[in-house]
């Protein structure tokens, strides 16, 4: 598989998590009428043929549209979901196939925080014992040390034991959310995956535990897949950016590079239709036409060439691989943006 560039600080370059080829299909239902008639069974194909490597103690953004697969790729990569076809590999182990007891082995490594603080905790289990749950079940800490390493826990995550025992109920979103943090650091994960942690938050609270994960990161040396459609976050914490298209990857490079310029006509789109602050810097100047691509019904060729205004006769044709278009950068276009293409 192909090499991709890491742009950590640390210049550190080892890989934590690798996806080879991975796809995640999910069937649709098969009618007694699609049998007798002879119809094929349809699928829809969340993610496909996706390549991807995630470095020891990176913050990796994966950005796109709703419906695009992210969430999907995530639970693939910690095997809520089993893949279709492909590999995930874990610190060079394939887990792709593994059942059972050597699943349940693997997974405290890696661990989610989930969107909805709402509904990602037990409303019938206090603070102490979602805690305590995670810490017994998996054997973390003997006995006599679970109540100190749930202060710990709390006070990492900004909390104190007062809050101990009472019910997620009882708190407001932000305060949820830092219990879940709380809860996916107790088993000492190398991985964390953030699947929009902010986004159903209040905007003066979304600063706040941005803040406290990127803070968590650099302390406890976590790796980071943060998956988020807010593209000013994105920017600011992590290292590298993924973009996601109707289940592929179509640019991949280090954050800065890629938002100062793209070198898909998708990710150029994405960036200028991103909202901004100062009404004297909006823009008008970008187009993309129609809905996406449906992804039963994926089209031929490039995924993205009915809605690019770019688009060829071989977009049409042929699907474009991730490619290295510049030093460290990839791009899943025949005809990269004008400024990028340096083996186009």
């Amino acid at each position: 598989m192909m090499e991709q560039a890491n742009h950590l600080e640390t210049g550190a370059a080892e890989k934590l998590v690798e996806t080879r080829h991975l796809s995640t299909w999910f069937p649709l239902k098969h009618s007694v009428v699609d049998y007798l008639f002879g119809k094929p069974k349809r699928h829809l194909k969340a993610v496909q043929d996706v390549s991807l490597d995630v470095y020891r103690g990176e913050n990796l953004g994966l950005v796109g549209e709703s419906g695009c697969g992210k969430s999907t790729l995530a639970k693939t990569i910690l095997r809520l979901y089993a893949p279709t076809s492909g590999q995930v590999l874990v610190r060079g182990k394939d887990i792709s196939s593994l059942r059972g007891e050597a699943l349940r082995r693997e997974r405290p490594r890696m661990q989610m925080i989930f969107q909805d603080p709402y509904s990602s905790l037990n409303p019938r289990m206090s603070v102490y014992e979602i805690l305590e749950e995670m810490l017994t079940v998996h054997r973390m800490v003997e006995p006599g040390k679970v109540r100190e390493r749930i202060g710990e826990l709390l006070d990492m995550c900004g909390l104190s034991m007062d809050i101990a025992e009472r019910f997620p109920g009882e708190f407001s979103g932000g305060q949820r959310q830092r219990i879940g943090i709380a809860r996916a650091l107790s088993l000492q994960p190398e991985l964390i995956i953030a699947d929009e942690p902010v986004s159903a938050l209040d905007v003066s609270i979304q600063a706040q535990i941005i803040n406290l994960l990127s803070n968590l990161q650099k302390s406890l040396g976590l790796t980071l897949l943060f998956i988020s459609h807010d593209l000013r976050v994105v920017r600011h914490i992590t290292h590298r950016v993924a973009v996601m298209y109707l289940g592929g990857i179509v640019e991949l490079g280090a954050t800065e590079a890629v938002f100062r310029q793209p070198f898909h006509p998708y990710t150029s789109i994405l960036i200028k239709a991103a909202p901004v602050l100062d009404p004297t810097q909006r823009r008008t100047d970008y187009a993309i036409t129609g809905e996406p691509p449906s992804p039963i019904d994926v089209p031929q060729g490039c995924r993205f060439h009915p809605r690019c205004v770019h688009g060829k006769e071989r977009c049409r044709r042929e699907l474009p691989p991730l490619r290295e278009v510049a030093p460290g950068r990839f791009a899943a276009c025949h005809f990269p943006l004008p400024a990028a293409a340096t083996n186009a």
